[in-house]
């Protein structure tokens, strides 16, 4: 799960707003912080083909990585096509392209792996995962 070089101009303009939103806007809100005190979980996001490892711990992001190690070790992973990020940072995100379960139902995005944390936590992560829609990250 080595995660190479985007492949194109669009997933890489993807994962700059990514890494631009997280992790500093999600340690910076102490409200987001205080909502996700409980989830300590390793979280791995994938744009297209680039998959990021979020280290959560206490509800901040304690690591935000791409080199992963083959293999790689994940409590949850979230995996979307580019199609599907780029609907869902729009804002306003289009009906049925905006939320993780929506994207999910179309076949643009999976959910992947222990569940649970994704479950006791779901604002959390529709937040975290929604930081880069107003592209000011």
């Amino acid at each position: 799960m080595h995660a190479a070089m985007p492949s194109t101009a669009a997933e890489r303009a993807l994962c700059e707003r990514f890494r631009r939103s997280i992790p500093e806007r999600v340690n910076a809100d102490p409200h987001l912080v205080w909502r996700g005190r409980t989830l300590s979980v390793d979280c791995l996001v994938q744009i297209g083909s680039t998959a990021f490892l979020l280290r959560i711990d206490g509800g901040s992001i304690r690591e935000c990585r791409t080199e992963l190690p083959v293999p790689c070790s994940f409590d949850l992973a979230v995996r979307g096509t580019l199609q599907a990020w780029t609907a869902l940072w729009q804002d306003p995100a289009p009906p049925g392209w905006h939320d993780l379960f929506a994207l999910s139902k179309r076949g643009e995005m999976s959910l992947e792996g222990n569940l649970q944390p994704l479950f006791a936590h779901l604002q959390y992560f529709k937040d975290v995962l929604a930081l880069p829609r107003d592209g000011s990250g």
